[in-house]
C-alpha cells in the first residue's frame, strides 16, 4: 500500500523547503529509496528534480502510467524520456530548458559512472554548476510521520509473531540453511512482500560471526543458536535477533545470554528524545563492560529502520553527527557479544521514540 497522496504532497513541499535551505537551484534525486519516499513509486530506474517551486519526476516509458498518478500532486509534472535517451542525457536537458545554474546531486547514490556521463551529456557549460549533496532527503525520513509509525508498528507485531512460531520449531539436527528457509517461508506467510536482508542463522562456534551466512552445518543438542531476520511491509523494514539454547548451555554462554539481555534493556531504557544516540550506546556498552564483556562487543548498539534496513539514525560512539534523537526516529537495539571459536549472543528489537521515552516494535510473544 502506498503513503496517501496527502502526505506525499507534504513530504514534497518539505523537500523543496529543504533544497531552497540547502542554497540550491535544483536537487536531482536518483536514490531508490528517495524516490520511494518523495512519489510512492518503487523504480528501477527514474530520477525526481526538484526545486524551490516545482518538482519534476524524470521517466521513462515503463512508468508512464505511474507516473501521472504523480503528476496528480501539486507543483509536480513529469518529464518524459524519448526513446533512446539516458537519464542523464534527460536531467541535462531539463537543466538546460530552465537555466539551472547550482545543481545538486546525492553523492551517495551517484556513482562514478554517473557522473561521467552526466558531464558528457553536458559539453561545455561553464554557466552551470553540479556539485554534491549529503543528506537532504534522508534528513526528512528520519523522522516517521504518522503513516510510516502505523507501518512499522503493524511490521514489528508481525515480525514478532514469526519468530514466536519459529523458535519453538528450531532444534538439534537441522541444518541452518533448513531454518532460514523456514524463517523466509513463515515471513511470506505473515504477509511480508520479501524478507528484508538475507536471513542469518548461526550456531554454535559459528554465532561467533555477527554476519554469519547460513550453511550446511546441523545444529547440535546443548548449543546456542543466534537467529537474525527481518521483512518488507509496504516498503518499509523491520529486523530481529534472538538467541536460542538448544537444551543445556554451559555457564558462560548462559551468562552471555543474562548479560546481553541486561544491556539491551539498558540501552532502550536510556533511549528517550533529546538522549544522543552515543549515550544509548554507551548504556549498553557499560553493562558489558562491566561484565567485562565489552571487547566482544563488537559493532554499534543499532541501526535505523525504514524504507532501508540500514539508515539514520545510527546508533553508536560516532552517531551524534545528526543530533539527539526525536520523536517518531525507529531504530533498532542489538547488543551482541561474540567470543570467536565458542560462540555468540545477540538480542535485537526494534523502538520508536515516542514524546515520552521509547516504545517497543518488536516483543516476546
Amino acid at each position: 500500500m502506498p503513503p496517501p497522496t496527502t502526505r506525499l504532497a507534504v513530504r514534497l513541499e518539505q523537500a523543496r523547503a529543504a533544497v531552497g535551505h540547502a542554497g540550491l537551484d535544483v536537487l536531482v534525486v536518483f536514490g531508490a529509496a528517495n524516490l520511494a519516499y518523495l512519489t510512492g513509486l518503487r523504480m528501477s530506474a527514474g530520477a525526481l528534480a526538484l526545486t524551490r517551486d516545482r518538482v519534476f519526476l524524470v521517466a521513462d516509458g515503463r512508468y508512464a502510467d505511474a507516473a501521472a498518478t504523480v503528476a496528480e500532486l501539486p507543483h509536480t509534472s513529469v518529464a518524459a524520456l524519448a526513446t533512446g535517451q539516458s537519464y542523464e542525457e534527460g536531467i541535462v536537458a531539463l537543466a538546460g530548458s530552465h537555466g539551472w545554474e547550482t545543481v545538486g546531486l546525492e553523492a551517495a547514490h551517484v556513482s562514478v559512472a554517473r557522473m561521467a556521463a552526466i558531464r558528457r551529456a553536458a559539453g561545455e557549460s561553464p554557466e552551470r554548476r553540479w556539485v554534491e549533496s549529503e543528506g537532504v532527503v534522508e534528513g526528512l525520513r528520519v523522522v516517521k510521520d504518522p503513516w510510516e509509525q502505523g507501518v512499522l508498528r503493524d511490521a514489528g507485531a508481525r515480525l514478532s509473531a514469526v519468530a514466536a512460531c519459529i523458535l519453538a520449531k528450531v532444534s538439534a539436527g537441522q541444518t541452518e540453511r533448513q531454518v532460514a528457509w523456514t524463517i523466509e517461508v513463515a515471513l511470506h506467510a505473515a504477509g511480508f512482500e520479501r524478507p528484508a536482508f538475507e536471513t542469518i542463522v548461526a550456531s554454535g562456534p559459528l554465532a561467533a560471526r555477527p554476519h554469519h551466512r547460513p550453511t550446511d552445518r546441523r545444529l547440535e543438542k546443548d548449543e546456542l543458536v543466534l537467529l537474525d531476520f527481518g521483512g518488507v511491509l509496504d516498503g518499509y523494514s523491520v529486523d530481529l535477533s534472538r538467541t536460542i539454547p538448544l537444551g543445556t548451555v554451559d555457564p558462560a554462554s548462559r551468562r552471555w545470554l543474562e548479560c546481553v539481555a541486561t544491556a539491551q534493556d539498558a540501552a532502550i531504557e536510556a533511549a528517550a528524545p533529546g538522549r544522543l544516540p552515543s549515550a544509548v550506546d554507551a548504556a549498553a556498552r557499560r553493562v558489558l563492560d562491566g561484565a567485562g564483556l565489552g571487547d566482544h562487543f563488537v559493532h554499534g548498539t543499532g541501526h535505523g529502520l525504514g524504507l532501508e534496513i540500514h539508515e539514520r539514525p545510527t546508533i553508536g560512539p560516532r552517531g551524534d553527527a545528526f543530533g539527539a534523537l526525536q520523536p517518531g526516529m525507529a531504530f533498532t537495539v542489538e547488543p551482541g557479544v561474540y567470543v570467536p571459536g565458542r560462540g555468540g549472543v545477540r538480542i535485537e528489537d526494534d523502538v520508536l521514540i515516542t514524546a515520552t521515552g521509547a516504545e517497543r516494535l518488536t516483543f516476546d510473544s
